[in-house]
């Protein structure tokens, strides 16, 4: 999926449990969450004023799905200083959603890093990019 902007890992688990693995696995890298997003909370108190809903009729496709934001000091510097466009990477983010159809499959993913022409930035992207994998694989396994 990486390809499409993005990469997603599932497991067969309870939503809190992977999404706790997920808070977990930023914190022991030495990582805060900054903010946690509630999308499907969002998705459900908007949807009568957008006129949004799904095609079952109902305000989210998502049982659960929120996003964590965090932002890795030293990788942050790093693509500052090589690039003051680095910024379009900070924060980043893991997404975990559950799909209402679905129940207990539990998916974890990333938005796959900005590109640059930079080379360096290049480089720090690839360490930005694993970062992400390592937690979202960690969270899944």
């Amino acid at each position: 999926q990486s390809d499409v902007g993005y990469k997603i890992y599932t497991k067969a688990a309870k939503f809190e449990d992977v999404s706790d693995n997920v808070k977990d696995a930023i914190i022991k890298r030495g990582f805060v969450v900054d903010y946690t997003g509630e999308l499907n909370k969002m998705l459900e108190r908007t949807a009568a004023d957008t006129g949004t809903v799904t095609s079952a009729g109902k305000k989210s496709p998502f049982k659960n799905a929120h996003f964590m934001q965090f932002c890795p000091a030293k990788l942050t510097h790093e693509a500052v200083n090589a690039s003051p466009f680095g910024i379009a990477n900070c924060p980043i983010a893991i997404f975990i959603f559950e799909r209402d159809h679905e129940p207990g499959k539990v998916h974890v993913g990333y938005r796959m890093p900005v590109s640059s022409p930079s080379k360096l930035s290049k480089e720090i992207n690839k360490r930005l990019a694993k970062t992400l994998n390592d937690i979202a694989a960690e969270a899944t396994k």
